[in-house]
């Protein structure tokens, strides 16, 4: 690419990608950046923008006129106007008047923003206003932030479509442990587990297979505790024997029995061991810290902690944000109806 650095403006003035194809060219621009050498311009009808309704990309065509001039993260596509339209015309037939019911698709980025800070290091101001449309979302306060971050977010940055097609065909719950994955997956799972208790193995990965296949499915939260606690200590302090997926299923899978067993603070500390030091993009990595903080009497907590996850979490499964998105609109209607 090239781009130059302009006094007032920026230095992403003039930025072109595939601006040159041979050392003449780049020669070029080098003696007259403002050189049209014909390639790198992107045309107005082919350019997109992801939506702040259903956060995919699209062309500028699905767009209205207004919306588009909004910018990148405040335009909404005709579709999902459309759909609002539609749904509040449902609403006023089927809704009482006293109470007016958030619905999923009244959920967007830009009205539970509140809920974060900036990704930018150093940076803590609330509500950003940028977002990063990728698999693994970044937010950010402003253009100076995001440019800032950018060199640190480029490892994780892939686009939704990419991460959509390789885990294509997978239960996406698999990635944030077994005791969150289909039924069906965890009946095949359950008698591998049983195969390898049977044979003595008390590698981490079988212990895992023993812990969330048969334990959690069975109900049976003390023993899956006494098993993720087998795993910390084969694990060893620093973790060196296990994997990062690992560790992640072991302090997710305890927090779910915590929750479960009524020990909401342990609960919580489990879960916010991945959120904060491992990885807040997996699903359902914080529904059971929302939960706990629920049933400590904290709403307001498990309203947060759930925005959070519709705006971090597996953004390339329309499973996982329709359900935290429910979860959400669950808890934001009982606020309300208590109020």
């Amino acid at each position: 690419m090239t781009k130059l650095s302009h006094p007032t403006s920026g230095y992403n003035q003039l930025w072109r990608s595939d601006a040159y194809d041979s050392a003449a060219s780049l020669g070029a621009i080098f003696a007259n950046p403002r050189i049209h050498t014909g390639q790198g311009y992107r045309q107005a009808s082919g350019a997109k923008r992801g939506c702040i309704g259903c956060g995919v990309q699209k062309k500028k065509a699905d767009y209205s006129k207004n919306q588009w001039r909004k910018g990148p993260g405040n335009a909404k596509c005709s579709s999902c106007i459309q759909q609002k339209g539609n749904s509040n015309q449902l609403g006023q037939e089927m809704v009482p008047a006293v109470h007016d019911c958030i619905r999923p698709s009244d959920i967007l980025w830009n009205t539970i923003n509140d809920a974060i800070t900036c990704d930018a290091e150093g940076c803590t101001k609330v509500s950003p206003t940028i977002r990063c449309e990728c698999s693994a979302p970044v937010y950010y306060c402003s253009e100076r932030c995001k440019h800032r971050h950018m060199l640190e977010h480029s490892e994780d940055c892939r686009s939704v479509e990419e991460f959509r097609y390789l885990t294509r065909g997978k239960d996406p719950n698999l990635n944030s442990g077994l005791c969150n994955a289909d039924p069906s997956t965890l009946s095949q799972m359950r008698h591998y587990a049983m195969a390898t208790m049977l044979s003595g193995s008390r590698t981490i990965s079988k212990l895992l297979l023993q812990a969330e296949a048969i334990h959690q499915a069975d109900g049976n939260w003390e023993r899956a505790i006494a098993t993720y606690k087998e795993i910390l200590m084969i694990g060893g302090e620093d973790g060196e024997n296990a994997s990062p997926s690992e560790w992640r299923q072991v302090w997710m899978g305890m927090s779910r029995c915590f929750y479960e067993l009524g020990d909401y603070e342990r609960a919580i500390h489990s879960g916010s061991v991945v959120v904060d030091h491992m990885n807040r993009y997996f699903p359902l990595a914080h529904k059971y810290i929302a939960l706990s903080h629920l049933a400590s009497g904290n709403r307001e907590l498990a309203i947060k902690t759930m925005k959070q996850a519709v705006l971090y979490e597996a953004h390339y499964s329309d499973e996982t944000i329709q359900a935290n998105k429910e979860l959400l609109c669950k808890l934001m209607n009982e606020q309300e109806v208590e109020n």
